[in-house]
């Protein structure tokens, strides 16, 4: 009977202890497991933060780089901003306007239908200086249209010195119907016509003037609407220049 109790309390310790083997064996093997999870995900979270560093430094990077593009195009824009008020100083400064810059415009036209630069000079630097003109002559003629041609198309001035004729666009009734007589309300063109055959044109809107030199003479007329069918010329002459 005591055998039997104290094989029943060995075989109770075996199992204990085998429980507490395999028991301890299973917590080391998940301690190991654990461990090796915790070191992986070190390396991760350093690797990671490594990266993320790396980024960082990039963007940073890219910030400073931008942030001197910057202050490149702002130094740039303020050079061009000086640069265009210094222009707009000479502008302002060089180029006439008013009065002088229609002279100046007056100036490039004669001189590029070939009259001469002395020439010009000459007559502005003579301005002012008093001139002797003859007495002025108001004479009328009919200005030809297309379907007129006939008599007193022309006036002759300063004993036919210079004869002023000219031709306007054909005047219209309220239906629409062509008229013998001119249209005061369109351009006109008038012709200057010198003893020697020599012609000069002016086109335009009434009234006009017009000026023909010969020799050492200047003929001036000034052309306006008159009664239906005339224009009224005053013409005049003086030494020249």
């Amino acid at each position: 009977m005591s055998y039997g109790l104290y094989d029943h309390s060995r075989r109770a310790r075996r199992r204990f202890w085998g429980r507490l083997g395999k028991f301890l064996l299973l917590a080391g093997v998940v301690g190991v497991a654990c461990a090796f999870s915790y070191e992986v995900g070190q390396e991760q979270l350093i690797r990671r933060e490594q990266n993320l560093q790396a980024q960082l430094t990039q963007t940073q990077a890219a910030k400073e780089e931008v942030e001197r593009k910057v202050t490149q195009l702002q130094a740039s824009l303020q050079t061009a901003e000086v640069r265009v008020s210094e222009l707009q100083v000479r502008y302002d400064r060089d180029v006439p306007t008013g009065d002088l810059g229609r002279l100046k415009d007056l100036l490039a036209k004669k001189m590029v239908e070939g009259v001469d630069a002395g020439r010009l000079a000459l007559i502005i630097e003579q301005t002012g200086t008093p001139r002797s003109c003859g007495k002025a002559e108001t004479k009328r003629f009919v200005l030809s249209t297309s379907l007129y041609k006939g008599p007193n198309t022309s006036a002759g001035f300063a004993d036919g010195a210079v004869v002023v004729s000219g031709e306007g666009a054909t005047s219209r009734s309220p239906d629409g119907a062509p008229q013998s007589w001119f249209d005061p309300a369109k351009p006109v063109t008038l012709k200057f016509t010198e003893k020697s055959g020599k012609e000069t044109q002016t086109t335009g809107m009434l009234p006009l003037q017009h000026s023909v030199i010969i020799e050492d003479t200047e003929y001036r007329f000034k052309i306006s609407p008159g009664s239906r069918s005339f224009v009224d010329v005053v013409g005049d002459h003086c030494p020249f220049p």
